[in-house]
């Protein structure tokens, strides 16, 4: 009967396991040293080998003739333990055998000595899905177990332990493997099978694992029945993703705004039974590998790609602004979301590729009307009360300040101490969360963080005529809290003295032109 890949080339020994060494190398020295302890706990992401070194472990602790930690493979009980003749070993799945009856009668079959070996070794894997009953159960024979009796204890969601489990345990976090080491093994398979695989295919194929061995090995197996010789097309033929030049090209009309060519590549894309849901999450994953690019010196090495596709893809990255790129990632992400919620994949994904298209030459209208309504606000004051007007001209406080203006002399020593605030753009994306138009007020605008102050600066005073709300000032200290985790109080970086130069109504309308809309549009508002 034939063996699929995971099973085959299941590492026997700890050198064979890859990607591992926190865990490997300790368990080597305490087998090494006689320090064996009564409790482990393997806790890690799925398919990064918890379930192998369990087996490696159960049966070195029992190996006859120990290699430098490893069991020999070759006494009688490795080789009974392989075979299943020597029942002093016990696998239990957690999953289904949860209740409280279950560990009773593992406790009961602990009592005994084993019949072959010198430890009778339980492996729980899935734990967590034990019972708070088969939980409570379990402690006191993990506390005080029979000196012949050692627990492995294995979980991907080691949260969900109580902590008097936990407490129990020595623990061993399992890491996602790295790609590099994910392609060298896969390498080393496919050299053992007779079987030719390109380089960029077996990064390809890690790349697609994200971490886990036992998920790569599963999808050579699917590749190696299609040729002897595996390419990066036949991987993403075997995975159902796209071509990368389709991802590329794509990505090309999203920066030109050429809707067209977007439309026709998903349409020729859908044609080919692509997974539209599938199709936007590889495009997040493409637009990530372009913030890396754009914001690290060694991206390359935090990316799974070709050499061509990388040089590519900075090329796209270096066409555009960091904020179009978390934008689009922003969009990308929305959709996706949709998408898993059952509106119709295809549709979705042409109206966000129109929206990406578009997304570039289109006029705010949430932010124009924004800016109209503190204009008219500002033009209402000076109807109702001329002496506004001298006011706003000389940089008087307003009717209503934000803030109390601090003195001269602490505001001279505020802006002495005042530290740009990194996390500024991360406040104006929480406050579009409750009101887009409102956070487009604030485009443009800093802010510094100076001891228990946020002093916002911007060229435009239309971030003020907001912040003069006493609601939206509360719900601005509000999100400044939610991304921080800390409350501050809210100023004005600076209060010029010397009037504006070029009237903030003429400027206005100025900025409107430019963003193309009509004279006809601005006399109407």
């Amino acid at each position: 009967m034939y063996r699929v890949l995971y099973r085959k080339y299941r590492p026997r020994v700890f050198a064979d396991v890859v990607g591992q060494p926190q865990v490997t190398d300790t368990l080597k020295n305490e087998l090494k040293s006689g320090r064996i302890a009564h409790a482990y706990l393997f806790t890690g992401s799925r398919g990064t080998g918890k379930t192998t070194c369990s087996k490696i472990l159960a049966k070195a602790v029992n190996c006859l003739d120990l290699k430098n930690g490893d069991p020999c493979g070759k006494c009688d009980i490795c080789r009974g333990l392989d075979n299943g003749s020597i029942m002093d070993v016990v696998e239990i799945d957690a999953a289904s055998n949860n209740g409280v009856d279950d560990i009773r009668m593992l406790r009961e079959e602990a009592d005994f000595t084993p019949a072959n070996t010198k430890y009778r070794v339980y492996i729980i894997d899935e734990v967590h899905m034990l019972s708070i009953g088969a939980f409570n159960a379990l402690l006191k024979t993990l506390e005080e177990p029979p000196e012949h009796v050692i627990f492995i204890l294995a979980t991907t969601e080691v949260h969900k332990l109580p902590a008097t489990i936990m407490s129990r345990c020595q623990r061993f976090d399992f890491h996602r493997i790295s790609p590099q080491d994910i392609s060298d093994r896969l390498k080393y398979v496919c050299s053992e099978e007779k079987i030719e695989i390109d380089d960029n295919a077996s990064l390809l194929i890690a790349g697609i694992a994200d971490g886990a061995m036992r998920d790569a090995l599963s999808l050579l197996d699917q590749c190696m029945g299609h040729s002897g010789r595996i390419t990066e097309e036949i991987v993403r033929r075997t995975a159902g993703l796209s071509d990368k030049s389709s991802l590329l090209s794509i990505t090309d009309a999203f920066i030109s705004n050429d809707v067209s060519g977007a439309i026709n590549i998903i349409d020729e894309l859908y044609k080919n039974s692509k997974d539209m849901a599938r199709l936007c999450s590889e495009l997040v994953e493409h637009f990530r590998a372009m913030m890396l690019i754009k914001t690290m010196k060694q991206s390359k090495e935090f990316l799974v790609m070709s050499e061509n596709d990388y040089e590519k893809t900075k090329q796209q990255s270096e066409a555009v602004k960091l904020s179009y790129i978390i934008g689009v990632i922003d969009i990308l992400q929305s959709a996706y979301d949709r998408m898993l919620h059952g509106v119709n994949r295809r549709i979705e994904m042409e109206m966000t590729a129109v929206k990406l298209c578009s997304e570039n030459k289109s006029v705010d209208i949430s932010a124009i009307e924004a800016r109209i309504s503190a204009v008219e606000s500002s033009l209402s004051a000076i109807r109702s009360d001329p002496s506004v007007l001298a006011a706003s001209q000389h940089k008087a406080a307003a009717p209503s300040p934000p803030v109390k203006r601090p003195s001269s002399e602490e505001m001279e020593r505020l802006r002495k101490d005042a530290v740009p605030m990194t996390q500024w753009q991360d406040v104006i994306e929480d406050i579009k969360k409750y009101s887009r138009t409102v956070a487009a007020g604030f485009e443009g605008s800093t802010a510094y963080i100076s001891g228990r102050y946020v002093l916002v600066d911007s060229p435009n005073d239309i971030c003020f005529e907001l912040l003069r709300k006493p609601a939206q000032r509360d719900k601005m200290r509000d999100s400044i809290k939610r991304v921080t985790g800390m409350e501050y109080k809210l100023g004005r970086y600076s209060y010029p003295d010397e009037p504006k130069s070029e009237d903030t109504l003429s400027k206005f309308v100025a900025d409107l032109k430019s963003a193309g809309v009509s004279v006809e549009e601005i006399n109407k508002k």
